[in-house]
């Protein structure tokens, strides 16, 4: 794996989160020497779930999103769960932070549901995206291009359906971010 030492990353998430599209995401970066900070919109503990119906572990939430600035990280995940999604795309800060994220040209990783958050922070027009099924018609009809992938790198970003793909996601993930990092350092 590559080397993220010095990466700071935002994990955005709220209850309702998909357990294995944090945990897994943030294993893999930690295991690859970045920073992971856990944002969410009030601070405390948020739930996980699995598929959407199943209540599983109970995240700490090392900071509220109030409390800090993109300007803070290097890249951000996004993972799904449908209510967790649906939550944090309609708040002003979540929508904020990732228009500055983008704005500054920072990686930005999203699976599941979560492209929920870039269609709603206005990000996704002109994007070859991948996401749940379910989101595809949310995605064109704010101006994306949206395909049936395990993984789809665009740019900055990177996207996946669902928690099966994990593994080439976390994989697609490190590189990007890892490219950013070396960008950033020459």
């Amino acid at each position: 794996m590559s080397k993220l030492t010095d990466l700071r990353v935002a994990v955005l998430a709220t209850d309702g989160f998909e357990e294995s599209e944090l945990t897994e995401p943030v294993k893999a970066l930690k295991d690859a020497g970045a920073q992971v900070t856990i944002l969410s919109l009030k601070p405390g503990q948020i739930q996980g779930v699995r598929h959407d119906l199943d209540k599983t572990i109970k995240v700490n939430v090392d900071c509220a999103l109030r409390d800090v600035s993109a300007e803070e990280f290097d890249a951000v995940h996004l993972p799904g769960g449908t209510v967790n999604a649906d939550s944090l795309r309609m708040a002003p800060e979540v929508q904020a932070f990732l228009r500055e994220m983008q704005v500054a040209g920072k990686p930005i990783s999203a699976i599941c549901h979560a492209p929920w958050e870039l269609v709603s922070a206005g990000l996704v027009r002109g994007r070859t995206l991948t996401s749940y099924y379910t989101t595809q018609d949310d995605i064109r009809n704010a101006g994306g291009d949206w395909v049936d992938r395990e993984v789809v790198e665009d740019g900055n970003w990177v996207t996946s359906r669902q928690p099966a793909d994990l593994p080439a996601f976390n994989q697609a993930m490190i590189n990007l971010f890892s490219r950013s990092l070396v960008a950033s350092h020459t």
